[in-house]
């Protein structure tokens, strides 16, 4: 079921710029507690992943549109049991290229988001398809499984990337099933949170959070917002006000 949220949609804001624009402008105002904070003030607290989720290197932000994919591990019965090979071979595309063309297609500034079903046997994900990826407009990954190859994603040039663990097991292999359809993601709040095609991501070293997409431009406006206050109150408390003068002008920070 979509997001709910205890807004009037007439009332939300909007802007008309692109996604590669949110992401630049989310990343230079946005953290997590002011992110958090826009979203619990219009009534949604059951976005936050689960604290599980960690980046593969501490400092990366992650932000944008979400593409949510799924995908199991397969049981091969034998060394010759390949069903992939034998889709190919009937002229079938094969799924993660199927996916990587829906990441061609959409705007520049997605993020793919798996849901792996709980699998943590294989890595789902490894450098040579972040490259592809990336190349093809993609601007981070959260992986409800494992990565590898991880010293050579991390040599990319801004591809926050946020998993469960990491390792360089592949074999057993997997198969992805849905693209571009709602996934479910492990939740820190709530079991699970949903993730719909369109949804925002944002991620920083406190966590990782869904904004819904009607939302998107309303929250990171109210982030500007709080960033522009936090500003000149950290600027003023720097300059040496008493926790008099902080509290009867501020409140409780």
């Amino acid at each position: 079921m979509p997001h709910e949220f205890d807004v009037d949609e007439s009332e939300l804001r909007s802007l008309e710029i692109t996604d590669e624009e949110r992401i630049e402008r989310f990343k230079r105002a946005g953290y997590g507690g002011n992110v958090s904070d826009a979203l619990y003030n219009l009534g949604v607290d059951d976005t936050i992943l689960a604290q599980e989720f960690a980046p593969l290197e501490a400092g990366m932000v992650l932000c944008g549109r979400a593409l949510p994919v799924k995908l199991h591990s397969q049981v091969l019965e034998s060394e010759d049991d390949d069903p992939l090979q034998d889709q190919l071979e009937e002229g079938e595309v094969h799924p993660q290229r199927r996916m990587m063309e829906t990441v061609a297609e959409m705007d520049d500034g997605s993020v793919l988001c798996f849901d792996c079903g709980g699998d943590m046997q294989p890595a789902q994900f490894g450098e040579l398809s972040c490259n592809l990826a990336y190349q093809q407009g993609c601007r981070g990954m959260v992986v409800a499984g494992n990565m590898r190859d991880t010293q050579y994603v991390l040599e990319m040039d801004d591809f926050p990337a946020y998993s469960l663990g990491t390792t360089p097991n592949y074999y057993g292999g997997w198969i992805i099933t849905e693209v571009n359809e709602p996934i479910y993601l492990p939740g820190h709040l709530t079991h699970y949170v949903e993730v719909h095609p369109g949804d925002f991501l944002f991620g920083d070293r406190d966590g990782v959070q869904v904004i819904p997409e009607v939302l998107v431009d309303e929250v990171l406006l109210r982030v500007e917002e709080t960033h522009e206050k936090e500003e000149d109150e950290r600027d003023r408390i720097r300059e040496g006000m008493t926790v008099e003068e902080v509290y009867d002008e501020f409140g409780v920070l």
